[in-house]
């Protein structure tokens, strides 16, 4: 202080300043993230899968793809995939076998049980052309966006002995459950 300034009594305003940026409490914002979040994967494509050309099945001119489903939450989870491509080619929509047991757990939506771990065929129908390439799955976990990705190649007809992406049983599964 110099000799000028005329010392006040009390707190000056600076020492209240002070005190008032020590006393303010943090106010933290916790909003939990859904545990899939951080999960890699809930939908894995293994990139191989089928044919169903012609009039080999009931559902036909479209594909069937191995992929496994994967819920590490205590919690059901729902999954619906809202677009399939295979070299950019829309496959439309896609119904969801899981190959043991068999059974057809819908189309484009559904429910994975909590801790839980299956195969699956994503099999879609009246493909616009048969060919290899990228295979996108776009699909949302409760709401939250996610993809998944492979390369799709060499995809033989799902009927005879070419098919080795699925086992015979898992083929007639297929066949039978769509």
């Amino acid at each position: 202080m110099s000799d000028l300034e005329e010392q006040q009594p009390g707190v000056s305003r600076r020492t209240v300043a002070k005190a008032m940026a020590w006393s303010v409490p943090a106010v933290a914002l916790a909003v939990p993230a859904p545990a899939y979040a951080a999960s890699p994967g809930i939908i894995t494509l293994t990139g191989t899968g089928c044919k169903l050309p012609g009039n080999s099945s009931p559902v036909f001119k479209g594909y069937a793809f191995r992929a496994t489903i994967t819920n590490t939450t205590n919690a059901a989870i729902s999954i619906t995939i809202t677009d399939i491509t295979l070299g950019g080619e829309d496959l439309g929509n896609v119904s969801i076998v899981r190959l043991s047991p068999c059974s057809n757990l819908g189309t484009n939506t559904f429910i994975v049980p909590a801790n839980s771990t299956f195969e699956v065929a994503l099999v879609t129908q009246n493909a616009a052309s048969s060919e290899n390439g990228t295979l996108l799955v776009s699909y949302t976990v409760d709401g939250a966006p996610d993809q998944a990705t492979a390369t799709a190649a060499g995809l033989p007809p799902i009927q005879g002995n070419s098919c080795k992406a699925f086992s015979n049983a898992e083929q007639t599964c297929i066949v039978t459950a769509v």
